[in-house]
């Protein structure tokens, strides 16, 4: 039954009991005051941010692959009130890669926002060699570059090892000077075997060149295990004003084997310490066996997997539609500069 898709609202927690509920919609909870002019920059274009008030954004997903897949991967989604998907990059796409991406975008009512960078994780990926010989001033030009190029709409996923090294350092540096350049928001990958350091180390590399933390999230934070105090590493990152990136929900993953119910208790606690405001949700959707065409959620599993969950457990609609619509949008729109 909390497998089943929170459009159908079969369960909710009342009074320790159950009732019949409404189809959930996922709509603004509480609408942001946006800055003048703040916009969240899609592939089909500069959005002003009300226009994603009306559905979930997930801001840590991939899409890449065949077109035509693709587009019903993300249609479906879109149909389990899904307005907009972040797709993060490890590396540089191939202008395939790019042109499949932007023919997706015009045929989908799904926002979809690129995202860019590099990423390293020693044990699981490397930079290529001309990324790690080149210089800090070489990879911020690059990337600002790109991002006009390109038509990012934030930089994302940039990674980092267990023992952040050098290479790792110069990266965030230059990612994060890209970011005062443009404007653009941030969001990082933290290994997936629990490291409340590493979310640290990203942050004091990051604020040494100035990055706006209101519009960074620290990735992966529901993979730190109940033994590395998950509440101590999140409020640490709240407090500090970004957001706590609980962006693996919805489904397991092979490098992390965080139960659900620790999942959930993730977000009570956030709850219960009165940041609300610094939470965001997505799958990091990229197996394809959790794909719709075989037979998965495929991009519609934090809907349709996790906010039964907290439902169940008591976490209230509006909350959860905070998490989903508003807090997205906060982190992704941004007054765009000339760099």
């Amino acid at each position: 039954m909390l497998g089943t898709t929170a459009g159908l609202g079969l369960v909710t927690a009342c009074g320790g009991g159950t009732q019949t509920a409404q189809p959930m919609r996922f709509a603004s909870a509480d609408a942001p005051n946006f800055p003048s002019g703040a916009v969240i920059r899609t592939l089909r274009g500069d959005v002003n941010p009300e226009e994603l008030a009306n559905g979930a954004t997930l801001v840590h997903e991939h899409l890449g692959g065949n077109l035509e897949a693709m587009l019903f991967e993300v249609n479906s989604a879109g149909a389990d009130g899904v307005a907009c998907l972040v797709d993060s990059s490890t590396g540089r796409r191939t202008q395939r890669a790019l042109d499949n991406q932007q023919g997706m975008a015009d045929q989908t009512e799904v926002h979809i926002v690129r995202a860019g960078g590099y990423f390293q994780d020693v044990g699981f990926a490397f930079y290529p060699v001309r990324v790690a010989d080149a210089s800090e001033d070489e990879l911020y030009e690059e990337l600002v570059q790109d991002a006009t190029n390109q038509r990012w709409g934030a930089f994302g996923e940039i990674g980092s090892s267990l023992e952040m090294r050098p290479d790792e350092r110069k990266v965030h540096r230059a990612v994060g000077r890209a970011h005062v350049a443009t404007g653009l928001p941030i969001f990082t990958h933290t290994p997936h075997e629990s490291c409340p350091s590493c979310a640290m180390e990203q942050m004091d590399t990051l604020e040494s060149v100035g990055v706006d933390f209101s519009h960074l999230v620290i990735g992966h934070m529901s993979t730190i295990k109940q033994e590395d105090d998950p509440i101590g590493t999140h409020s640490a990152i709240a407090r500090r004003g970004a957001f706590v990136g609980l962006d693996t929900v919805g489904h397991e993953m092979s490098r992390s084997h965080i139960p659900a119910t620790e999942k959930v208790k993730m977000v009570q606690d956030l709850l219960d310490a009165g940041l609300e405001d610094h939470i965001v949700f997505s799958s990091d959707m990229g197996n394809r066996t959790h794909s719709k065409a075989s037979y998965g959620n495929g991009f519609s599993t934090v809907l349709v997997q996790f906010v039964p969950k907290l439902l169940f457990a008591g976490v209230p609609e509006r909350t959860i539609r905070k998490i989903l619509v508003d807090n997205p949008r906060r982190f992704l729109a941004v007054e765009p500069k000339s760099s």
